[in-house]
C-alpha cells in the first residue's frame, strides 16, 4: 500500500453517495488514483457517478487489487462490511460519524482487523446522493482517525496520507470521547432543528429571515441517514439532550421570572463562545 509519493493502484469507494462521490471527484480532480472503482446498490447514482466523472468503473464487489478501500456506506452498515472485508489486503476506512458502536459490533463477530482504521471526516452537506458530490469538501476539514490497539501504523500513515492530499487535516481521538463530542456538535443540532421544524407552519414562512435559514438548513438533511445515526450514537446523544435541557429550562426560568441578571449572564456567554469559535475558524 503506497504511503507517500506514488499515486494508489485502485481506490474503491463503498457507498457513492455525498461523501463517497465526493471522495471519487475529489481523487480524479487531484490525480491521485489509477483507478477508482464503485461499489454502489442504487445502479441510476452509480451510472451517473461514472458519466460524470466520480468514478471509473461500477462492481458488484471490491476489487481483490483495491490498495485502499473507503468505506461509505451509513454508519450502522461499516461493520458488515468490515467483516466481509477482513481477509482483504487493502487497508480499509469508514466515514462513518459515529465510531463506538462500529467498533464494538466488529469485536463482537470476531477480531477487528489490523488494517482497517476508522475515520471520520467532520464535513458535509444537507444535500445527499453523487450530484451533490463537492472535489472541495474535505479541504481544511478535520478528519478524526479513532484507531484500535492493534491498528497498524502502516495503515494509518496510508489513510492520513489520503486524506491529507484531499486538503483535510488529521486528529486522533478515542472513539469513546469522539462520539460525546459528535453527539454535542453535529447530532444534537441536527436532532433540535428537526423537532423545532415540527412547530413551524406554513403561515410562519413569509415571516422568516436569516435566523430562520441558519437554524434549520440542516433539518432539510436526509432523514432515513439521521435516523440511524442519532439511534447508533443514542447514548452519548441522551447525556448531551439532557444537558441541554438543562441549560434551555434555567434560560426558560430567567425569562418567565424576568430575571435580567441571570438572563443576560447566560446570553452573553453563549454569545462569547460563538465570537471565540469564529476567531478559532478563521
Amino acid at each position: 500500500m503506497n504511503t507517500g509519493a506514488d499515486k494508489l493502484g485502485t481506490l474503491a469507494i463503498v457507498g457513492v453517495g455525498l461523501i463517497g462521490g465526493s471522495i471519487g471527484k475529489a481523487v480524479k480532480e487531484r490525480d491521485l488514483a489509477h483507478r477508482v472503482v464503485g461499489i454502489e446498490a442504487d445502479a441510476q447514482s452509480a451510472q451517473w457517478a461514472v458519466e460524470n466523472g466520480l468514478l471509473d468503473a461500477v462492481s458488484d464487489r471490491v476489487p481483490e487489487d483495491a490498495d485502499l478501500v473507503a468505506l461509505c456506506v451509513p454508519s450502522d452498515a461499516v461493520a458488515s462490511w468490515v467483516i466481509d472485508l477482513a481477509d482483504h489486503a487493502g487497508v480499509l476506512f469508514d466515514v462513518g460519524s459515529v465510531k463506538g458502536p462500529i467498533i464494538e459490533s466488529v469485536q463482537e463477530r470476531g477480531a477487528v482487523p489490523e488494517r482497517f482504521v476508522p475515520c471520520h471526516p467532520i464535513s458535509g452537506s444537507e444535500k445527499s446522493g453523487p450530484q451533490a458530490a463537492d472535489g472541495a469538501l474535505f479541504n481544511d476539514c478535520t478528519v478524526v482517525f479513532t484507531p484500535l490497539d492493534n491498528t497498524s501504523d502502516a495503515a494509518q500513515q496510508a489513510c492520513a496520507y489520503f486524506w491529507q492530499a484531499l486538503g483535510a487535516t488529521t486528529l486522533q481521538l478515542g472513539f469513546a470521547e469522539h462520539d460525546a463530542a459528535l453527539a454535542v456538535t453535529s447530532h444534537l443540532p441536527h436532532l433540535l432543528a428537526f423537532a423545532f421544524m415540527e412547530q413551524v407552519e406554513e403561515p410562519h414562512l413569509a415571516l422568516t429571515g436569516g435566523g430562520f435559514r441558519d437554524f434549520t438548513r440542516i433539518a432539510a438533511a436526509n432523514p432515513e441517514l439521521w435516523w440511524r445515526i442519532m439511534r447508533l450514537n443514542r447514548r452519548a446523544l441522551a447525556g448531551a439532550l439532557e444537558q441541554y435541557s438543562d441549560n434551555l429550562q434555567t434560560l426558560a426560568a430567567a425569562i418567565e421570572t424576568d430575571n435580567e441578571v441571570q438572563g443576560m449572564a447566560l446570553i452573553r456567554a453563549a454569545a462569547a463562545k460563538r465570537q471565540a469559535a469564529d476567531k478559532t475558524e478563521n
